[in-house]
């Protein structure tokens, strides 16, 4: 599903995110890991996400966990 909703972006899109650490495959974002390492935005834990950039339209995808 992702694939299907950033295509939208088109492939000139830029990428970015607060999370540090790749997945296993080169080029890729593993949001998913325990190990995940990020930089919050907020007081809440879990605060990770990507923007995505494009020529016409700017999207932001982003988790945040209350506990």
């Amino acid at each position: 599903m992702a694939r299907t909703i950033l295509a939208r972006y088109g492939d000139e899109a830029t990428y970015h995110t607060n999370v540090k650490k790749t997945g296993s495959a080169p080029g890729t974002l593993d949001f998913t890991l325990e190990t995940l390492e990020y930089r919050p935005m907020s007081v809440f834990t879990e605060d990770c996400g990507l923007v995505v950039v494009s020529d016409t339209e700017v999207g932001m995808f982003w988790n945040f966990n209350d506990v």
